[in-house]
């Protein structure tokens, strides 16, 4: 994982680094659940929540580094590098947010 985005997460606020519930790396959780995990290198899973993902559906699924899952609280996020840190950071602050 780029240590940039692992700290990003982090800094959030209230999100703690443990061993993932759905694969065999590292997760990030609020409250005793998973918001996160990295899938691949710089492609980042999100528990948005269904509602959080509603209010922002149409913006989300404009954007070409989201994609959304059919009735699913998750979404999956590209991440390209450092640039797209302000779009992951509102993103994660949303998750968490939605997940306490």
């Amino acid at each position: 994982m780029s240590e940039w985005l692992r700290e990003l997460i982090l800094a959030v606020g209230d999100v703690v680094e443990c061993p993932s519930r759905y694969k065999d790396d590292l997760g990030y959780w609020v409250g005793g659940r998973e918001i996160a995990h990295l899938e691949a290198e710089n492609v980042l899973d999100l528990r948005m929540t269904r509602a959080a993902i509603s209010a922002r559906r149409a913006e989300l699924k404009a954007d070409p580094r989201v994609e959304l899952r059919s009735g699913s609280d998750w979404l999956t996020v590209r991440v390209a590098g450092p640039e797209d840190a302000a779009f992951v950071t509102d993103l994660v602050r949303q998750a968490a947010a939605a997940n306490r």
